[in-house]
């Protein structure tokens, strides 16, 4: 399905609905249901409002219940979790009139000082992202890169399309919103039934995120070009987990994703 350019700019515009409790909308996903980095990256930035700026997001944990609707908007509830001394916990339940469509666990941090190390490599192989060809996918400007060899795997340029502004906490928050691009590709690419060659992989299966997590190592600017290089560990009971780092062009490894998607083929 080729996608065009969406307008981003007022999906971390939530609106406060009591305590605690935020509401945001959708652009319109061609695809007929709400992003599931959409909501992941709502839910985070809901949290962040709870939370003192001197902390700063360093994981999250969440689940997938059901698919949004776009048609409605969605609300965002807050459980402050614990206020401690060097970590803050949140809990956020994604709501809409069906039911529950997400849960979200993250934890945040106080700035602390300590060793400092990088042991995850910026692949060799890779060509910068200018060149590549440009296309769209939920409004995230995408450059796919080919390989050939090793393992299953997903290996993409991706840059948040508007400015984000200064505040790093939105620019984390962005990155979840583009984390949820390609474990999907890279799932798929270890299906013993499925090639680029066989058009839309819709077409051939019925696909859904499960659950999704992040580590986030470093701060970084969203809207300026990531590698996310995504690779599959296979897949059992129509399950596939992919892992892997995002890096900035200079090689700064700035956060890891992980996620497990469900892939069933459809039959006739």
């Amino acid at each position: 399905m080729k996608q065009s350019p969406l307008d981003l700019t007022r999906i971390f515009e939530l609106e406060p609905h009591g305590p605690d409790t935020f509401v945001g909308e959708s652009p319109p996903y061609p695809w007929g249901r709400i992003y599931g980095g959409l909501v992941v990256a709502q839910a985070v930035w809901a949290a962040t409002q709870t939370v003192a700026p001197e902390y700063a997001l360093h994981s999250l944990h969440s689940y997938f219940i059901l698919g949004g609707d776009l048609r409605e908007p969605v609300r965002y509830e807050v459980d402050r979790v614990r206020n401690g001394r060097s970590f803050t916990t949140r809990r956020v339940l994604a709501r809409q009139s069906a039911g529950a469509i997400l849960t979200l666990g993250c934890s945040f941090q106080l700035a602390e000082q300590g060793a400092e190390t990088q042991s995850a490599v910026f692949p060799s192989d890779v060509a910068p992202p200018g060149g590549l060809s440009e296309k769209y996918d939920a409004g995230i400007q995408r450059r796919d890169l080919p390989h050939s060899s090793g393992p299953p795997r997903s290996l993409v340029w991706a840059r948040y399309p508007e400015t984000l502004g200064e505040d790093p906490r939105l620019h984390l928050c962005a990155l979840a919103y583009v984390a949820d691009l390609n474990p999907m590709d890279s799932a798929l690419t270890a299906h013993p039934n499925w090639t680029p060659d066989d058009g839309e992989w819709s077409d051939h299966f019925m696909g859904a995120s499960l659950d999704h997590a992040m580590w986030f190592h470093r701060p970084v600017r969203t809207d300026d070009w990531l590698l996310l290089d995504i690779t599959s560990h296979g897949i059992i009971g129509s399950r596939g987990l992919a892992t892997g780092p995002v890096f900035t062009t200079d090689g700064t490894h700035v956060a890891t994703i992980a996620q497990e998607v469900l892939l069933r083929e459809r039959s006739g």
